[in-house]
């Protein structure tokens, strides 16, 4: 029987916590108590025999692009041929956008990886990170197809399986993960469910060395001001939207100069700068509200119908790629196309 590679990254399911509750990663201390529960459970797997690596050892909320590329460079250098499987032990903050990378730079690999983590650590009683482990190990073990995916017990006390180009992080005030198409596992005793295999062999990873920090992500609020930005080091910028896909563009006065809040004076800025725009979600023919179609008509690239993680991952890809304009915008809105993968 294959065995299963377990990646330790830290996170609060690799947490050590203090009398004080205060929680610092310790990937050593928890590698022994995740395989203890697990060996001590009812689970028809609990004897499988597993690797671990170890390659960070930090709160998913200090993540950067260094640190993803210390984690992409365990995939680099290792075969997976003896392995069932691989899960990968993270923190909840950045969950989303781990499993949005991976699922990109992994396609080619012709094994299951199951990202699992916990809302407290695994030693507290109501740690739903014991559960998850064996969620995803039965997953594996029972012939999971090779995809990306996140396995999580929310509230409800029910474990979902997500396809991590879908996976939506946690709301504030929330210990619940989603996705457009999370599916609940059915037998919570022996997790079971084929889900569905990548359909490209694209290999990303030997394409990149290292992935470049230069995408700068902006979320629309009252009152921003596009010059407070700094465009020195940024290839691209994705800027979302309001719900109706809307964005200010004021002007000083009726047909005058748009001001420092207007989404115009930067779209100028980037452009100065030969920085690519995109407006995230926007449709191309996004012309209901004349504010979008200024933007649109002053040269702003569009990103539609994808998670905002994803689209964050696909830009900072694209760009380490050395990507610009149309052949940027192509291959966010339409390589390895995840939605119709599903």
């Amino acid at each position: 029987m294959k065995k299963i590679l377990v990646i330790l990254t830290g996170g609060t399911i690799c947490s050590h916590e203090n009398r004080d509750g205060e929680r610092t990663a310790d990937v050593k201390d928890a590698k022994y108590k995740i395989i203890s529960n697990f060996r001590n459970s009812s689970s028809p797997y609990r004897n499988t025999e597993f690797d671990f690596l170890f390659p960070l050892n930090i709160l998913s909320e200090n993540m950067t692009i260094n640190t993803w590329n210390t984690l992409l460079d365990v995939f680099r250098e290792k075969s997976f041929s003896e392995y069932k499987g691989i899960i990968i032990l993270h923190g909840t903050d950045t969950l989303a956008y781990a499993s949005s990378l991976l699922s990109m730079m992994l396609t080619h690999l012709e094994v299951p990886v199951v990202l699992v983590s916990s809302q407290l650590p695994v030693d507290r009683k109501e740690a739903n990170g014991k559960a998850n482990f064996r969620a995803g190990v039965e997953l594996i073990m029972n012939g999971l197809k090779p995809n990306v995916y996140a396995v999580y017990r929310n509230s409800d006390n029910n474990i979902y399986l997500h396809y991590g180009s879908h996976l939506l992080q946690c709301e504030n005030y929330s210990d619940d993960f989603f996705s457009i198409d999370k599916i609940k596992i059915p037998d919570s005793e022996n997790a079971k469910l084929e889900g569905k295999a990548f359909q490209t062999k694209n290999n990303l990873l030997s394409e990149i060395k290292e992935l470049i920090p230069c995408v700068m992500s902006i979320t629309p609020y009252v009152g921003i001001n596009y010059d407070n930005f700094s465009l020195e080091t940024i290839r691209a910028v994705i800027h979302g939207t309001f719900h109706t896909q809307a964005v200010c563009v004021e002007r000083s006065k009726k047909q005058g100069p748009f001001t420092n809040f207007s989404i115009l004076s930067f779209i100028e800025r980037c452009k100065e700068k030969d920085v690519d725009f995109f407006l995230s979600p926007c449709s191309e023919n996004s012309f209901s509200y004349e504010s979008t179609g200024d933007a649109l008509e002053n040269g702003c690239l569009t990103i539609s119908d994808m998670t905002k993680e994803i689209s964050y991952v696909k830009a900072l890809i694209g760009c380490s790629l050395g990507l610009k304009g149309r052949e940027l915008s192509d291959f966010i809105n339409n390589e390895i196309n995840f939605e119709k993968i599903y």
